[in-house]
């Protein structure tokens, strides 16, 4: 018996390092493109002229004229005197007119970011407002989610905070600049959801069999969403320019692919549900496993994916309700301007939608049977100590006791689950 277990141990690590072999050479093909992609600061593009300042309202004056419609005033007007507080005019007072139909409603003590604009005789910059000043709360709100997150999750939700900053590093400091400097837009998004996935899900999961299941199934699901991606963004004539901030950077950046920026957003977007989901699976497929080390390849994947198919009904949901979300504007807009249900859907921005929902919800559905199908095969070449090395390092504590396995995983069904053969 205990030599059987060495044979099947070694067998799963034999197994465990070509895999690997694999994530090297994705990450090594990864590095090398960030490196060539890397963008000079010159390359990136600049609006000279333009800037922010802060600064806080310190009064409101409104002001009733005849309603302008050639310069789309509606006579509801506002001077808004802001003190700014920083930079070479500093304690300075500024006046910035509004048109209060287009802007929210200001009053003395908001704290606020006004836009500057410098004209090129060199004279004062003139000042529009921006925006509220939002920092303080921001990072209320950061702070309390770091705090649950930690006293939570502990020494694993550190690990998990780490991947994020990593993440947000990724895109802020590669992704967008590389894109501002010109490159492929869906070239770069791949190779920083690649350098993310591969980090982040080692870095909090721990290095094991059953995180790198979950690696490789992610990447066979994005592999998918690219190609799927590409192709009916390209079918369904998705140009990018549904709104001003699309059209302005266009503006801004010449020679921008719009289209390509589409599809960069829906892989990074992705890869944010393909490793949760890849991960639970894996989790499930070792946590079953172990608590029933008699289990066959077909009954161990048949297992897990009853949970799998829970997963694929509750995400593909998710996905819907987080792009609905996002265009809920367009929604009330459509609605109140007499257009037909064809119409919505066959608009630019509900069809933009409609694409990323489903293109993204078809790497999920495959996602879950490719990984569940490379974490059975993995865990029945483990010896059983390797198996509960995997789930520990990943969070997940088994205890045993009189020769049957209990699990705390949530994702786990229990050992009442009846056997189906």
């Amino acid at each position: 018996m205990e030599s059987a277990s060495a044979q099947s141990g070694a067998s799963g690590t034999r197994l465990h390092r070509r895999l690997l072999q694999l994530v090297a050479a994705l990450v090594v093909a990864a590095v090398v493109g960030t490196v060539l992609l890397w963008p000079a600061s010159d390359e990136l593009p600049t609006i000279p002229g333009m800037g922010t300042v802060r600064g806080t309202v310190v009064g409101v004056t409104e002001i009733d004229t005849r309603p302008d419609p050639h310069r789309d005033r509606s006579g509801r007007l506002a001077d808004v005197v802001v003190e700014l507080e920083e930079g070479a005019l500093s304690g300075a007072r500024e006046v910035v007119r509004i048109d209060r139909a287009t802007y929210p409603e200001f009053v003395p003590g908001d704290r606020v970011v006004l836009g500057t604009v410098r004209q090129g005789d060199g004279g004062p910059p003139s000042y529009y407002l921006a925006d509220f000043r939002r920092s303080s709360s921001l990072a209320t709100l950061a702070a309390l989610f770091v705090c649950l997150v930690l006293v939570v999750g502990r020494w694993h939700g550190l690990r998990s905070l780490l991947g994020l900053l990593l993440s947000f590093a990724v895109i802020v400091r590669f992704v967008v600049p590389a894109i501002l400097a010109g490159s492929h837009p869906p070239t770069v998004a791949l190779i920083g959801a690649t350098l993310i996935m591969v980090a982040t899900l080692y870095l909090t999961h721990g290095v094991s069999e059953m995180t790198t299941s979950a690696v490789i199934g992610t990447t066979a699901a994005l592999v998918v969403t690219v190609v799927l991606g590409t192709v009916f963004i390209g079918t369904s004539r998705i140009t990018g320019l549904t709104s001003d901030d699309a059209m302005l950077a266009r503006l801004v950046v010449q020679g921008l692919d719009l289209q390509g920026l589409v599809l960069a957003g829906l892989i990074i977007a992705a890869l944010g549900v393909l490793d949760d989901v890849t991960v639970s699976q894996a989790s499930t497929v070792f946590a079953l496993r172990d608590t029933d080390p008699g289990l066959g390849l077909r009954e161990l994947f048949g297992r897990a994916m009853k949970v799998g198919r829970d997963h694929i009904a509750s995400v593909v949901n998710t996905l819907f309700l987080a792009y609905a979300g996002a265009s809920l504007t367009l929604f009330v807009l459509f609605s109140v301007g007499g257009f037909g249900v064809g119409d919505h859907l066959n608009s630019e921005a509900m069809a933009t939608e409609i694409v990323k929902t489903i293109v993204g919800s078809i790497g999920l559905v495959l996602a879950v049977p490719l990984t569940t199908a490379l974490a059975s095969v993995l865990a029945l070449r483990m010896s059983p100590e390797q198996r509960r090395a995997a789930l520990a390092s990943s969070g997940h504590v088994h205890t045993h006791g009189h020769g049957h396995a209990g699990t705390t995983s949530g994702d786990a069904p229990s050992e009442d689950v009846p056997n189906e053969g």
